[in-house]
């Protein structure tokens, strides 16, 4: 039979990269089965050889950063810059998940300190869920893939991967490192589709936990998904997030941080800087400097070393963008640089909007996923909390301030997952348990973290286990 393949495009549709071939919904069921199958075999194999062969994986990929950062971003549109830095942070994090996996441990219990149980032994272990079910984003892909997918691996699971089909094609070399390694195909299936194979993977019998990345309308169509099993869900979603910049901030700091957090990839990161929440004595200079800040940005080719704003990842989502503008202008923000709709295609130049309204729907809920500053007058820090806890999401926050007692107070009252004090929110080293509250999702990601998810702790109890030696005065 033969199968369909897919053409990507780059966003701008100037090249084509290659091509891809897409599953069948109706074979998803077949694909969780095989790999329900073949989970219990790689579970049983040792914990040290599926470290070996995660870190093999790792080793054959070190030699290809260049060529593969050129293809992340030729395919997602992601300056070339940041899709090398990618490309060598995520072998990084393969290896280093097999690294965390190796000192995987469960705990002994204090059954000593109770009466009638002082005689036993109890001990944990981490054991795996069985079939994961992992949904990537186009806008991180290789980096989540391994955050996923190499998680699941290390502690036993089997992964079945759905990747973006806007950026699949570095995803699929990672994954094909990891077949080459030895990790059986069964094992490990990665998926090309849209939205219907996501959909037949989320409801397949025999999946155990689903681990997404993405919308937060896709998180809730997953969950209702798998409400009647039950099974583990591990969701990071949207983010509206909320930077607070307070009365005595160090607008400096502020105007270098925001510039990196709003415009990594584009402005398409669940975690960017979308709401600046601003003192009103510093609005109008903030506003200033950030428009000096579009000023300097060059919007191009995402492969041309020049660029620092490279296209959405197609023109819908530029479209998009530029409406969600438009309606906050007439909601009443002011537009300083932008809002006209100006753009050629998926190049979108950056935005600023100033003076926008706590009601503007771009205030609370209204996640604008592209190159767009929107600030927000708040007159004192109360007001700014409540501003940012209006949202329904609650990803990252941040706070800028040179009292660091009262940015650690506004931080405690801050609804989100994460709040990083005078630095941007865009921020997620792998050291740091990542993950939102609200609707920005449930569950944590990071080294250690996703194996914890993406494990469970089963207790084993040996009764009446310890004894006396000859001759010793018996343990009550």
């Amino acid at each position: 039979m033969l199968t369909k393949q897919f053409t990507v495009q780059d966003p701008l549709e100037t090249e084509q990269l290659g091509s891809v071939p897409l599953a069948d919904p109706a074979d998803v069921q077949r694909i969780v089965d095989a790999a329900r199958a073949a989970q219990g075999a790689w579970a049983r194999t040792t914990l040290a050889e599926r470290a070996d062969r995660i870190e093999a994986a790792a080793g054959a990929l070190r030699d290809e950063v260049e060529e593969l950062g050129d293809l992340l971003s030729r395919e997602s549109g992601k300056p070339l810059a940041q899709a090398r830095f990618e490309i060598g942070a995520s072998i990084g994090l393969l290896a280093d998940n097999a690294r965390v996996g190796r000192r995987w441990e469960g705990r002994v219990l204090p059954t000593e300190g109770l009466a009638g149980t002082a005689r036993d032994l109890a001990f944990t272990r981490r054991e795996p869920l069985g079939v994961i079910a992992a949904i990537l984003p186009f806008n991180f892909p290789v980096e989540l893939f391994v955050e996923k997918a190499a998680a699941a691996l290390v502690g036993g699971n089997a992964v079945v991967t759905k990747a973006p089909l806007e950026a699949p094609l570095v995803v699929a070399r990672f994954h094909r490192a990891l077949l080459e390694a030895g990790v059986p195909a069964d094992v490990a299936p990665l998926l090309h589709g849209d939205r219907d194979v996501g959909a037949a993977l989320a409801t397949a019998r025999g999946v155990d936990a689903i681990s997404l990345t993405g919308s937060t309308a896709a998180g809730v169509a997953v969950a209702q998904a798998a409400a009647p099993t039950l099974r583990r869900l591990h969701l990071e979603l949207g983010g509206n997030n909320a930077a607070l910049v307070l009365e005595d901030a160090d607008l400096d700091l502020v105007t270098e941080e925001l510039a990196y957090g709003r415009l990594l990839m584009n402005g398409q990161a669940c975690s960017a800087s979308k709401r600046v929440i601003v003192d009103p004595s510093l609005h109008d200079e903030l506003v200033d400097r950030l428009a000096a800040v579009v000023d300097r940005q060059v919007l191009g080719p995402s492969t041309d070393p020049a660029t620092t704003v490279g296209p959405l990842i197609h023109a819908a989502a530029a479209r998009r963008v530029a409406e969600q503008v438009e309606r906050a202008v007439a909601e009443g923000a002011t537009p300083v640089r932008g809002g006209d709709g100006a753009g050629e295609g998926a190049l979108l130049p950056p935005a600023l909007l100033a003076s926008v309204p706590a009601g503007a729907a771009i205030a609370t809920d209204d996640e604008i996923f592209g190159p767009v500053f929107a600030l927000i007058r708040a007159d004192d820090v109360q007001q700014a909390i409540a501003l940012a806890n209006a949202s329904s999401f609650g990803l990252m926050a941040s706070v800028f301030s040179r009292d660091v007692q009262l940015a650690m107070a506004a931080a405690e009252r801050l609804q989100a997952g994460g709040v990083v004090i005078n630095g941007t929110d865009n921020y997620r080293p792998p050291i740091i348990p990542f993950g939102g509250v609200k609707l920005s999702g449930g569950g944590r990601e990071g080294l250690g973290y996703t194996i914890d998810e993406l494990t469970r702790e089963k207790t084993i109890v040996l009764r009446r286990f310890r004894r006396d030696l000859p001759g010793e005065e018996a343990i009550a």
